[in-house]
């Protein structure tokens, strides 16, 4: 299991037994109108391969955030559009990588959780 920043409408997330209380994203260009509150979750690697793309409240495909079938209350974002604050260079944004079928989610890496927690993000496992 890893750890993956994820992004959400909602404060409060809970997902693999963990509960998120997530932090205000911080946009990375000002057409970015959305509250997106980001979070670390735990993701199996089942649930990785079980993520497909989000769909919004009419039905439509949101090919940039993947989330698990059933539960769009968070995502992983293919190309994250906020940050978490105070954490810089580089940024510190739900992404993923190019795989041989598509996006795969990227987890956290240990300099990034480590800088993280440097900069004063509670709640961090």
């Amino acid at each position: 299991m890893a750890l993956y920043v994820c992004e959400s409408y909602d404060h409060a997330v809970d997902h693999g037994g963990r509960s998120s209380q997530g932090v205000l994203g911080e946009p990375l260009s000002p057409q970015i109108k959305e509250k997106i509150y980001l979070h670390v979750l735990p993701l199996s690697d089942d649930d990785v391969k079980r993520l497909g793309a989000r769909r919004d409240d009419d039905g439509n495909a949101q090919h940039g955030r993947l989330c698990l079938p059933g539960d769009d209350a968070f995502w992983v974002a293919v190309e994250g559009e906020v940050a978490y604050p105070k954490v810089f260079r580089p940024r510190v944004v739900s992404k993923c990588a190019d795989g041989p079928k598509g996006p795969v989610p990227v987890p956290l890496a240990a300099d990034e959780l480590e800088r993280m927690r440097k900069a004063g993000v509670s709640g961090l496992p």
